[in-house]
């Protein structure tokens, strides 16, 4: 019995469409076994300090409230919040401090009828960098610490691209985020500059979803590992949860 020509012509077809799905399916599984290895974070940090009078039991011993940060223009928002998790990553990292996170301390100064010394000193800063020592001495005493950590917010970024897609479809994206901080902790019975530091935070890794890297997770990498660097801290202590970055998403 002879095939017709018609039959070979599509049993030919039928055999080539199989082969192009048999191409189509390996190619679609290499791409996803190409996205799954590519899914580690990648963190970079680097921080610059200068420990000028602060000795290592000097926090435990004396307490430490967190000012109204600095922000650069665009990232006015963000400074409540980067002062909020630098305060609760504190707390956490040296449970024997004293922390009187920003809510407290504008609390005890409105309280204790320092609100516009406070304004007045503030604007200061930002123009000149001091913080005048009378009325750090007295947000110091209404605060019941000793020291007093200014924070400047110099930037952060947040964003996502595309890494590995197929037939048009967006299958893994790389997601990042970056934030810049410089901290100043001011002794506010000297009026002087105790300590303070700058840093660069980098964060990325690779996702099936488009959820970005949030700034709650690069402010407290970030202040994890400026904290990591105080004296008086255990860094082996404060950085063995640096594992955690890996399992964030």
């Amino acid at each position: 019995m002879h095939e017709l020509p018609g039959n070979k012509s599509m049993s030919e077809s039928r055999s080539a469409l199989a082969g192009h799905a048999v191409i189509l399916t390996l190619a679609l599984a290499l791409t996803i076994l190409l996205a799954a290895c590519s899914m580690g974070p990648q963190f970079n940090s680097e921080v610059e300090h200068t420990s000028l009078t602060l000795k290592p039991n000097d926090l435990e011993l004396h307490g430490i409230g967190f000012l109204t940060p600095a922000a650069a223009t665009g990232q006015e928002t963000d400074k409540q919040s980067l002062s909020l998790m630098f305060a609760g990553e504190l707390a956490t990292v040296r449970p024997g401090v004293r922390v009187a996170a920003l809510p407290e301390v504008l609390s005890a100064v409105n309280e204790s009828g320092l609100a516009k010394e406070y304004k007045q000193m503030y604007r200061d800063y930002l123009e000149t960098g001091i913080l005048e020592q009378k009325v750090l001495q007295d947000i110091g005493n209404a605060s019941g610490v000793r020291y007093l950590a200014q924070l400047s917010l110099a930037g952060f970024d947040q964003g996502g691209n595309k890494r590995f897609g197929f037939l048009g479809l967006r299958l893994v994206d790389t997601q990042k985020a970056n934030m810049r901080v410089f901290m100043q902790i001011w002794d506010s019975e000297t009026g002087r500059v105790a300590w303070e530091g700058a840093e660069e935070v980098n964060y990325a890794f690779d996702s099936s979803s488009e959820m970005p890297v949030t700034f709650k997770t690069i402010a407290e990498m970030t202040a994890r590992e400026m904290f990591a660097v105080l004296p008086g801290a255990d860094p082996e202590l404060i950085l063995a949860s640096d594992d955690e970055y890996e399992q964030l998403n």
